[in-house]
């Protein structure tokens, strides 16, 4: 385990200490969530990457034929 100083405004530390009374707990906690939130939304990123480059291919696949025989009334 690392130990790391950390500096924070007496009115948010006040705050916490009202929430909680394990501090250390609590941060860690908050800083556990944050860092999944952060791999779930950079995952999703990669996915959301992968698909435009899928989607582009397709429609350059059938850029030639996407058109032929449809009418835009239904």
């Amino acid at each position: 385990m690392q130990t790391i100083q950390l500096h924070i405004p007496d009115t948010l530390a006040n705050k916490i200490t009202r929430i909680t009374e394990n501090t250390e707990t609590f941060i860690i906690n908050l800083l556990k969530s944050k860092v999944n939130e952060l791999e779930k939304n950079n995952e999703l990123t990669n996915e959301y990457k992968l698909a435009a480059k899928e989607n582009k291919k397709l429609r350059t696949d059938f850029k030639h034929v996407d058109l032929e025989g449809w009418e835009d009334a239904y």
